[in-house]
């Protein structure tokens, strides 16, 4: 197999290395420095959410769906004129858009907050939530035009800057966090100077990208003229955003129902999702990413089409099988690792072994649903260059709807666990009746005491949807290319992930018995597992030299 039939994917998948190894830096340098206060912790994780929610609405996954279909077609055919207007007038359409949403969320940034969230109880949480969502939403329509940025870069084949371009909006809140941090202001400055630095991110972010955009287009201007391709990006658009804001408010829900419960349970949960979302990007979009816009060259072959979705999903599922496998058994061990040591050092921050554990045993509990979010990232973008989008939207539609019906049940059942030091001990009875009870007001809104184990309950949710996505695209990309298609894999990784979990299991009680320090101990268990892993792949006789 060439190496240049993966040259994207693998451009994808550096830039996007890039970028979540400068985000994983961020949430480990908030969580030692934000981590111990759960009040600015979770303000900040839930301000957060409301530009996320916009900018993956409007932004990189709808325009994946909708304008990079159309305009890399038109790029392909060689009509840079017809392509130049399409480019335009959808920033044109964007940017109106998204300034309006900008407006609303700044004035209706108190009742977003009271509406998501139950803290209204809690003024010194409340109060700050609002002051943080009214900062973060102002970098929305900056955030919405990278990702019209990313769209146009990608259908010219250009990967890796949109991809490392957050690189730069992770180190403006490094930055900040540093100084807020050198200077010993109160955490809560601290949270407000970092949500400005998330705005003077997002502009450093467009403006990376605008030189090279301009190199490729530059005869694109703004423009509100209605054209055939126009009317082409619109009515994938619509179902787009549908099926994109069904994922969204999925998310948005997580955080809803995170601030139903114990104080707390929006940070650990912010802590935790950079580890889970991160090899679902880096994998599963990296190839997702990629494979789009060559598919819609393509046409609509099926033939062609499959040619290159067999080992589109061979790229994803090697990855996934030892990532998965180091998440469930080394969960701790790896959480203990990149927020632990570096917090007792500072000695600020999650540096007791209660929110650190309440961080890993959410990741497990993700790690469960792993498999099926990065390889749902490939399928569900081969049915949108199939012009397929209405089916994705549902299929979302029924994740969400698994995932908030499993988390609910979950989270209020699992929130009457507490984690007293590394012992979990109850405070009520476990299963509670009635399922819907929750822990008193008193306990869920108090700023200290021992955490609660209810955040696990959404990870469980999560990974209840995405096995659920996971098995009805899988359906639907067999009925539109007339017969199932998989990577052939599925019983080797299986085996060598059995490898890696038994040699996981066996350097981590060797590591207990001879009391060897984080992080040491979990980079001897994680490198234990890879090397059992890949041995296996080895000896199965697959060539690795494919996944590159």
């Amino acid at each position: 197999m060439s190496e240049s039939r993966f040259k994207g994917s693998n451009l994808v998948a550096a830039g996007i290395l890039l970028s979540r190894i400068a985000g994983i830096l961020r949430t480990i340098v908030l969580g030692v420095v934000l981590g111990g206060n759960k009040v600015a912790s979770d303000a900040f994780f839930f301000a957060m959410r409301v530009p996320n929610l916009l900018q993956n609405l409007l932004g990189e996954g709808s325009l994946s769906a909708s304008f990079i279909p159309v305009y890399a077609r038109l790029v392909e055919e060689g009509d840079e004129e017809r392509a130049s207007r399409l480019a335009g007038a959808t920033l044109a359409l964007l940017t109106c858009v998204t300034s309006l949403l900008v407006l609303a969320g700044v004035l209706l940034a108190r009742p977003l907050v009271w509406l998501f969230t139950n803290w209204e109880g809690n003024p010194e949480i409340y109060e700050l939530a609002i002051s943080l969502t009214r900062v973060t939403t102002v970098g929305l329509g900056f955030m919405v035009i990278s990702a019209w940025c990313l769209g146009v870069l990608n259908s010219h084949r250009s990967f890796f800057l949109s991809y490392a371009s957050p690189v730069v909006w992770n180190i403006a809140q490094i930055a900040a966090l540093a100084v807020g941090a050198l200077l010993v202001w109160p955490e809560h400055d601290i949270a407000l100077v970092l949500a400005w630095s998330v705005v003077a991110g997002s502009i450093l972010q467009v403006l990376i990208q605008v030189p090279k955009v301009s190199g490729f287009a530059p005869s694109v201007r703004p423009n509100l003229l209605r054209t055939p391709e126009l009317g082409d990006v619109m009515r994938r658009f619509v179902p787009a955003v549908s099926g994109r804001g069904i994922v969204q408010v999925s998310s948005f829900a997580d955080t809803f129902l995170a601030g139903a419960i114990t104080l707390g349970a929006t940070g650990w949960y912010g802590f935790a999702l950079p580890l889970y979302i991160t090899p679902i990007s880096l994998f599963g979009f990296s190839v997702a990413a990629s494979e789009l816009a060559e598919m819609s060259r393509q046409g609509q072959g099926a033939e062609a089409i499959i040619g290159r979705l067999r080992p589109a999903l061979r790229r994803v599922i090697i990855p996934a099988g030892f990532i998965t496998v180091a998440y469930l058994v080394a969960s701790p061990l790896i959480v203990d690792a990149l927020y632990g040591w570096l917090s007792r050092l500072a000695n600020r921050g999650l540096s007791e072994p209660g929110p650190l554990l309440a961080v890993a045993y959410l990741l497990t509990a993700f790690s469960l649903g792993l498999p099926a979010a990065m390889t749902s990232r490939v399928s569900q973008n081969t049915l949108y260059s199939l012009g397929d989008v209405r089916g994705p939207a549902r299929i979302s539609a029924v994740r969400l709807a698994v995932s908030i019906t499993v988390g609910a049940i979950a989270m209020l059942q699992l929130d009457w666990l507490t984690i007293a030091d590394s012992t979990i001990a109850t405070v009520g009875d476990v299963p509670h009746f009635p399922p819907w009870e929750r822990v008193p007001a008193a306990q869920r809104l108090a700023t200290d005491g021992p955490p609660h184990l209810g955040v696990v309950g959404l990870g469980l949710g999560a990974s209840a949807g995405a096995w659920a996505e996971w098995l009805l695209l899988r359906r639907r990309v067999a009925a539109k290319l007339g017969r199932p298609v998989s990577s052939g894999l599925a019983r080797t990784v299986l085996t060598a992930a059995a490898a890696a979990a038994l040699a996981m299991l066996a350097i981590r009680w060797l590591a207990g018995i001879a009391s060897i320090p984080a992080p040491i101990d979990a980079l001897l268990v994680v490198g234990a597992g890879f090397a059992a892993y890949l041995a296996v792949l080895i000896q199965r006789g697959v060539e690795l030299s494919e996944f590159r």
